[in-house]
């Protein structure tokens, strides 16, 4: 699990940059398309839309994390108690 919310968490910053890039390129173009200011802030709302949602990836992966962890303990515990009674 840790593995693919990390991969997810790249390609992320990935994306952002790459939209970032996007918009820098256009926004420096000397001739702007009809429709780049709404392509700009389609981007942009979407740079702001992943970054939310990696404040809260992050969130619960920080609350996710401690259970995880308990839950392992646990089992292994529950686990050398087993192996023990054999």
């Amino acid at each position: 699990m840790f593995k693919e919310v990390e991969e997810l968490k790249q390609l992320c910053e990935a994306e952002i940059m790459s939209l970032k890039q996007q918009i820098k390129m256009m926004q420096n173009s000397f001739f702007l398309r009809w429709n780049a200011k709404a392509t700009i802030q389609v981007a942009e709302a979407k740079v702001a839309k992943i970054q939310e949602l990696l404040v809260k990836l992050e969130t619960l992966s920080e609350q996710v994390t401690p259970v995880v962890m308990d839950i392992k303990e646990l089992l292994g515990i529950e686990l050398h108690g087993v192996k023990k009674g054999k």
